[in-house]
């Protein structure tokens, strides 16, 4: 029992229950579960905002960052880095829309019966630098992980004011409708 400040109440209680109408209970329910979900779905989307940012704005930003990179993930092996050398200029040229430097043009290897470029010329295009990259890393020509990666190096692109090539990417790659830029994946999709 508890006096209220004037000391002129007195109330007790005992054995208190609070009852919702089972249309309310349902409806705290739901907001309850799409509080969980939205909060997963900022979690996931500030880790991918986060990855894109280290590889674009670090690990790709130049190739000599991309070379240091891959020496680290590859526990020092120089001579890895050395053959790979070639893939990891294109690659960073791909991820920033630019040309290969010409003093490591000549480390790029032309795969036998390979096609340059999108218009036949000899410049190999940065569909082609990406698509080289999923090889390397041994991702499958059917495997999704490809359209999704190709669509954040679009997304990425797009950031950085080359819509052309990004537009190449997304068609070349074709990513799955159900993933959209900014939008939260569907939890029962996945």
């Amino acid at each position: 029992m508890r006096p209220d400040r004037s000391g002129h109440v007195r109330a007790m209680a005992e054995d208190i229950r609070l009852t919702l109408r089972p249309h309310d209970q349902e409806r705290l329910e739901r907001l309850a579960e799409l509080r969980k979900r939205k909060a997963v779905w900022e979690h996931e989307r500030t880790h991918e905002q986060s990855r894109r940012a280290y590889l674009g704005d670090d690990v790709l930003k130049d190739t000599g960052s991309a070379v240091v990179w891959w020496l680290a993930r590859n526990d020092g092996r120089i001579d890895k880095t050395v053959q790979d050398l070639g893939l990891l200029a294109q690659l960073t040229s791909a991820a920033n829309d630019t040309e290969v430097p010409e003093r490591l043009r000549a480390l790029l290897a032309q795969p036998p019966g390979e096609d340059r470029g999108e218009d036949g010329a000899g410049e190999v295009s940065v569909t082609e630098h990406v698509a080289r990259l999923f090889d390397l890393l041994g991702i499958p020509d059917q495997d999704p992980r490809r359209a999704m990666l190709a669509k954040q190096f679009a997304e990425h692109l797009r950031g950085q004011d080359f819509p052309e090539s990004a537009d190449r990417l997304e068609h070349r790659f074709d990513p799955p409708a159900e993933y959209r830029a900014g939008e939260a994946p569907d939890p029962a999709g996945g």
